[in-house]
């Protein structure tokens, strides 16, 4: 059941044991307090009153807890959501192999996504359609190692292994891609999945020899005494696209007005985030185990408000060549426009 947004108020959650998990390993304590009133939200007082004027479209948006979704939050504690008549109700989940089932059977009507999972599950044949972007891989998405592994670059990566969070997402693709470019194959590599929070004790214990480390993941990697030996999204991924919303076509043709309400608050809060730090450290806490403290080291995200088309067809053409799917995909295609 959902009630009316106000500026200020702390996004719903129901948090797993899986995300209580990563809570225990990446941070020290979970932050509570009370909700931050941003200055954009200061500055739209007559928001609430806009939007009385109109009955608000009930959205159940389901996010992960990253420093990255902070635009959602952001959006919602802002009061843009509610401005757009949008009544969100936000909900955490775990990871896309929960979120777009979700989506697809209806129990949710939009979530965040990594391209790579949207696409797979497009090219299956469910009908998923990208609707706004988010973040973009820059200096957040890291690969670390042990310092005295030898390990200096990609091409040393030749007979080791390699976790990602999931053999098939973005981070396998764009480290295909680097690994090609390095005069390397897939296969000149050991691929593992492992759980972000379980990786960088998996290189100190000796199990795995490289990890791909997301911010706040970058942090705890550093601080456990790993090095960092390039970006995951460097060379051919350079500036490739990570993730973004996504919901059913059903639904984007049914409701074009919440998924125009949805784009304009992303992008508004987008605003508001880019490059500010301290708006990160005061917000991320809030729905996170991520201490201000952390926030204050991270390698800040980079936003993207639109699906950039052309980048993302980059990736499911590599999806293609590293038989991730099995046929060439249309992002254009996938993609819901108004």
């Amino acid at each position: 059941m959902t009630s009316h947004s106000t500026p200020g108020r702390r996004p719903r959650t129901l948090v797993s044991a899986g995300l209580l998990s990563i809570a225990a390993l990446a941070l020290t304590s979970c932050g509570s307090g009370s909700p931050s009133e941003s200055g954009a939200a200061a500055e739209a007082p007559d928001a609430p009153a806009q939007a009385a004027t109109r009955a608000l479209e009930d959205v159940t948006l389901r996010y992960f807890p990253l420093v990255h979704t902070s635009t959602i939050v952001n959006a919602e504690e802002a009061g843009y959501l509610e401005e757009a008549g949008i009544d969100a109700e936000l909900v955490q989940t775990q990871g896309g192999a929960a979120a777009i089932p979700a989506l697809a059977s209806g129990n949710v009507d939009v979530t965040y996504a990594n391209y790579t999972s949207a696409l797979l599950a497009a090219q299956q044949g469910l009908p998923i359609v990208l609707i706004a972007g988010n973040d973009v891989g820059a200096d957040d998405h890291g690969i670390y190692v042990d310092p005295d592994s030898g390990i200096e670059g990609i091409a040393d990566l030749k007979g080791k292994s390699f976790a990602v969070n999931n053999l098939q997402n973005i981070g396998t693709v764009a480290l295909y891609a680097q690994l090609e470019e390095a005069g390397l194959s897939p296969q000149d590599v050991e691929v593992l999945e492992m759980p972000l929070p379980d990786m960088a004790p998996a290189v100190q214990n000796g199990n795995v020899d490289a990890i791909w480390q997301v911010e706040p993941f970058q942090v705890v990697a550093e601080q456990a005494g790993l090095v960092k030996i390039g970006n995951l999204f460097d060379g051919p991924a350079a500036d490739m696209p990570v993730a973004g919303w996504i919901t059913t076509r059903d639904y984007a043709e049914a409701n074009p007005e919440v998924i125009s309400g949805l784009r304009d608050s992303l992008a508004r809060s987008i605003e508001d985030l880019d490059g500010n730090r301290e708006a990160f450290a005061t917000l991320v806490p809030e729905f996170t185990t991520v201490t201000a403290e952390v926030v204050q080291e991270i390698e800040l995200p980079v936003f993207a408000a639109e699906v950039d088309v052309a980048k993302v067809q980059e990736g499911a053409d590599l999806m293609l060549e590293y038989d991730l799917i099995d046929a060439a995909l249309d992002v254009q295609g996938a993609t819901y426009s108004d």
